[in-house]
């Protein structure tokens, strides 16, 4: 029996502003059952519009199951969108048991302030809806928490295994907010 590859976990700059206005723009049309606003922000295609044009509310499209072959599209799209209006890839870890590591490694989880910011960072709660994919880790923190996690994590360096080094050193040059994620 074959083990499933564990994904691994990237690092994105966020624009905050940007996704505020992006999750505005998706509530509005929604909640107005707007379907042609709904595929144009989402820049759908005929077919996926038509789609949307199809039962009672837009709405429900997105209160099915992402595994929905009917839905799949729509939440694709969606993150499409978000992802390029307000988020920029930055790194991706080259070790699949970086999350872990930040979740149970000792010495990052004996330090009650460094387990907070790693926790913050990686709670799914934190982010819209629509970034939060069944079975993915992923989170975000704002400029001053990054700020404190990397030079939190500059300080353990030393006694830190590889992967966490890497992530010490990624999430230390970036600049501004920071999302994590592994399915986006």
């Amino acid at each position: 029996m074959s083990e499933k590859a564990r994904p691994l976990l990237s690092l994105y700059t966020l624009n905050r502003p940007e996704l505020k206005a992006f999750s505005s723009e998706i509530r509005a049309v929604l909640t107005s059952d707007d379907r042609e606003g709904l595929a144009r922000t989402l820049g759908l295609g005929a077919e996926l519009s038509a789609r949307v044009g199809k039962g009672a509310r837009a709405v429900d499209w997105f209160l099915r199951a992402e595994s929905d072959p009917e839905a799949a599209p729509l939440f694709a799209s969606l993150r499409r969108v978000a992802k390029k209006r307000a988020l920029e890839l930055s790194w991706t870890s080259a070790e699949p048991s970086l999350e872990g590591r930040l979740r149970a490694f000792d010495l990052l989880r004996e330090d009650a302030r460094v387990a907070g910011l790693i926790d913050k960072l990686l709670d799914a709660e934190r982010l819209p809806w629509f970034l939060v994919r069944p079975g993915a880790t992923s989170g975000w923190l704002d400029k001053a928490r990054r700020e404190d996690l990397a030079g939190e994590m500059r300080q353990l360096r030393p006694s830190l295994p590889k992967e966490l080094v890497a992530f010490a050193d990624a999430i230390r040059d970036l600049d501004g907010d920071v999302v994590a994620h592994d399915m986006l």
